[in-house]
Parts: C-alpha cells; sequence; structure tokens
C-alpha cells in the first residue's frame, strides 16, 4: 500500500508545505499526499485542489497509517494541537525541501514533524527540536539549539552556539550573534537583532533588540 500524508492547517503555509511535499515526491517519494486537515475549515472544501478531510475529530479517527505535517506558524497552537492529537496510526516525519542544505547529517540532529523549507542552511552540530518549523532561507550555524514547536520565519541569520527556546517566534530577517540565548516562549520581532540573551516570555524589538514586555503574561 502506498504511503499517505496529509497536512495539519489548510492557511498559507499549510498550501506552502503542499507544493513543497510535490516538489519533494517529483525527485524522492514521499508518500501520495491526500488532503488537508483543519478544525476552521468546512469538511469536504476544497483549497488548492486538495480536499480538507475534517479536524481533530477526524484525524483522531482515520483509520490507515498516516504521515502527518503540522503547518500552523503560531508555536503556541502549534504545540497545543499535536498535544491533542492521539491517533496511533499518525507518525510525523521529517519534512525537507529538496534545496535545503541539511549539513553535517552526523552530527546534526532533526527531530520528528520538523518541516524544513527551500533555501535554508545548516553547518554542523545542529539540534532541530520537534514540530519546529525552519521557513525560507533560513542560515543556521554551528551547535545551534532550536527547541520543541519553535518557528523561524524567513530569512533568519542564527549565529553559532545559540540557544533557542521552546515555542518561540524568531521574526522575519531578524539575526541571533554568537553565544547567545533566547528563552521559551519568546517572540523575536522581524528585522530585530538579539545581541544578549534573556530568560522566557519576552518579546524582543529593535536594533539591538530590546526586550518590551512580557508577552505571554502581558507585564
Amino acid at each position: 500500500m502506498k504511503n499517505k500524508i496529509a497536512i495539519y492547517g489548510a492557511g498559507g503555509l499549510g498550501r506552502e508545505i503542499a507544493v513543497m511535499i510535490h516538489q519533494i515526491n517529483a525527485l524522492n517519494y514521499l508518500g501520495d499526499l491526500i488532503g488537508f486537515f483543519d478544525d476552521g475549515v468546512t469538511k469536504g472544501t476544497r483549497v488548492d485542489d486538495l480536499p480538507v478531510i475534517g479536524g481533530m475529530n477526524e484525524l483522531n479517527t482515520y483509520g490507515d497509517d498516516l504521515s502527518l505535517c503540522v503547518a500552523i506558524a503560531d508555536p503556541l497552537l502549534r504545540s497545543s494541537l499535536v498535544k491533542k492529537i492521539s491517533n496511533p496510526k499518525i507518525s510525523f516525519p521529517v519534512i525537507a525541501h529538496p534545496s535545503a542544505i541539511l549539513g553535517d547529517t552526523k552530527r546534526n540532529k532533526i527531530e520528528r514533524g520538523a518541516i524544513i523549507t527551500a533555501g535554508v542552511i545548516m553547518t554542523t552540530g545542529i539540534t532541530v527540536g520537534e514540530f519546529s518549523i525552519l521557513n525560507l532561507s533560513c542560515t543556521i550555524g554551528h551547535d545551534v539549539v532550536v527547541g520543541r514547536c519553535s518557528t523561524l520565519m524567513p530569512s533568519c541569520s542564527i549565529s553559532g552556539n545559540v540557544a533557542i527556546g521552546n515555542e518561540t517566534v524568531i521574526g522575519t530577517g531578524s539575526r541571533i550573534i554568537q553565544g547567545v540565548s533566547v528563552g521559551e516562549r519568546c517572540m523575536v520581532g522581524a528585522g530585530a537583532v538579539v545581541t544578549k540573551s534573556v530568560g522566557a516570555n519576552f518579546k524582543l524589538l529593535g536594533v539591538p533588540a530590546r526586550k518590551r514586555i512580557n508577552h505571554v503574561e502581558g507585564v
């Protein structure tokens, strides 16, 4: 029986991932893309010629083995959704675009459910946590750790020995310099340059980036 793959999330990111899966399949068969799951879109709707199969209930009762790509950009929402998936027939492969440079395959660790899109460049000693997303044309230096369910938006540059916590967003075009740590559930604004380590829950804006608010707790 042929492998089946589906995408959770029928929004813009999900549609981009669908294109990516088609591109992967053209070179190295990953699986038949059968459609989307999305609780916010009516079952049976077609999105870019693919059906919406249902939402979380349909996913958790799906009867066949199925690979699933969770294409939700918001880390907190993505983390919450993953915890609700209870179907033992669901697996979470790493999805990597053919143009991504995955670097040192012996020393890099990419955990289940991670998505690595076109143009990403990785070097060595890197850990990408489960269900994290490295978006278009990000560069990841040596010995970087990206926590679970984090999102790097397009064209981020992450220098060596950087640690990014779980469920954190690194905004489009931002930079993190060598040796800096960014804690869990932080949000780095677009174009920011992070030069100092910060703990959990902060929003970082500007050049150099400064802590503005605790964006989770609102203080």
